[in-house]
């Protein structure tokens, strides 16, 4: 399928209205507070039952060399499997604090009543972990434990490997994480940032305990750590989030610089076949990161594309709303490094992909040269409304805060964003179209044995 062709498509199309999710009302901000060195953000919220922590650590994709592709996540999955003893608790009965049970991190975690995972990122590593108010220190102190003293045994980074290996062969199986891992590889400014996040079956089996060790060794250091808490904090104290850090040796890390060198060409397409029912279409545009004055334009051009390309895949009506929004949409990643536009399309709705996903390319080519007449008022609300209603689980606000605060001078992420839609005008939305909507990077995700032809 030659995508070039779409260009000399002409639609003509005005501002639709939508249904408008009500903008959130302002929230009192984050704090920003440096606790022994270590920035530590809080959002208290009352009406919380749960208390919610994000370590952010310096260990991500870009401390890997290229043959170390799922280093970084090897080590934060066996983090996860270290055996902690469990804190003592008077409730438990005969046991003395001696002789609580020792097991992996996850399941004593669990056993408290909490929940704790990990995400890779170019630069970061992040853990999440979540419990009720009352539980969050007795949970946060199983973390600090384990990080401080990962095990490094052949036993646990062999149980480690399975269970990154099990995950990666279910992504496999989504079409639209296949068509992002592949774009990420190519728009990433360093080659080892843009691998993928948890590596491959292949890469994994050729690391072993000892790579694993210096690799913690060398980059869980305390510089650069960040500490993000959102809920009922009622019981935690900013010295209790920041002994998360303090867990870390001192000092400070650099990325290994590894050069990647930039597609060319009038059409940029990557092609890979997976064991999936239908094509996708998944074309990643360069976008602004939230500290420009592009950032609020951005999130309102995405919703104005949600919108439309919605519209032109003419999604079934017997397609449920959840469904048709992960098979059809855009999105503006800005809590990653690039960040970018993304437009997916699932070319399994209708019965013909090849002209669902010319159309929908044409849609933005024609956005970026027409000019945009008529209010924008409703997608405005839209783009509030979004923003809000996907910020609304603990992690996402913890996650959210972490990145303005890092990327900008304040972490109060929800009302700099309504503040940077409310400011847009139609004026904004053409120029940052016009800058950002030019030859996008294209991942056609398709059925093994497809015949889509050019």
């Amino acid at each position: 399928m030659n995508l070039a062709r779409c260009g000399g498509a002409v639609l003509t199309f005005a501002l639709l209205p939508i249904t408008v999710l009500g903008a959130a009302p302002a929230v009192p901000p984050p704090s920003s507070d440096t606790v022994a060195g270590t920035t530590v953000l809080q959002q208290l919220d009352s009406a919380a039952s749960l208390a919610g922590v994000t370590l952010v650590v310096r260990a991500g994709l870009d401390r890997q060399t290229m043959k170390q592709n799922g280093l970084a996540a090897l080590v934060a999955e066996t983090i996860m499997k270290t055996p902690v003893a469990l804190p003592f608790d008077s409730a438990q009965g005969k046991l003395a604090q001696g002789d609580m049970p020792s097991m992996p991190l996850e399941d004593a975690v669990a056993a408290r009543g909490g929940s704790v995972r990990f995400t890779v990122d170019p630069g970061d590593v992040r853990f999440y972990a979540e419990a009720l108010s009352d539980d969050a220190p007795a949970v946060l102190e199983l973390l600090r434990a384990a990080i401080a003293a990962p095990d490094f045994s052949s036993a646990t980074v062999r149980a480690a490997r399975t269970a990154l290996t099990q995950e990666i062969a279910a992504s496999q199986q989504v079409a639209l994480q296949v068509g992002l891992d592949m774009l990420n590889a190519v728009s990433s400014p360093q080659a080892n940032a843009g691998l993928p996040e948890l590596g491959t079956p292949a890469s994994l089996s050729d690391l072993f305990p000892a790579d694993a060790s210096a690799f913690y060794r060398a980059y869980y250091r305390r510089g650069g750590v960040l500490v993000s808490a959102a809920g009922r904090l009622d019981a935690l104290s900013p010295a209790a989030l920041s002994a998360l850090a303090g867990a870390l040796p001192s000092g400070t890390t650099l990325p290994v610089t590894v050069h990647v060198a930039a597609l060319r060409g009038t059409t940029r397409e990557i092609v890979a076949h997976r064991d999936i029912s239908s094509p996708w279409l998944i074309a990643q545009y360069p976008a602004p990161s939230v500290d420009g004055r592009d950032f609020g334009p951005m999130l309102v051009l995405a919703a104005f594309l949600r919108r439309t390309i919605s519209d032109i895949a003419q999604v079934p009506g017997v397609v449920s709303p959840t469904f048709a929004s992960r098979s059809v949409g855009a999105v503006y990643v800005y809590d990653r490094v690039p960040s970018s536009l993304v437009i997916y399309v699932n070319g399994g709705l209708i019965g013909n992909p090849s002209r669902t996903f010319a159309t929908a390319l044409s849609v933005v080519n024609v956005l970026a040269a027409t000019t945009l007449q008529g209010s924008i008022e409703e997608f405005k609300a839209a783009a509030a409304g979004d923003f809000a209603s996907n910020a609304t689980t603990l992690e996402t606000r913890t996650w959210l805060a972490a990145v303005f605060s890092r990327e900008s001078a304040s972490p109060d992420f929800i009302n700099r964003a309504l503040g940077a839609i409310s400011a847009t005008t139609p004026a904004d939305v053409q120029r940052v179209a016009r800058t950002y909507l030019g030859n996008p990077t294209i991942a056609l995700v398709l059925p093994r044995g497809s015949n889509i032809q050019d």
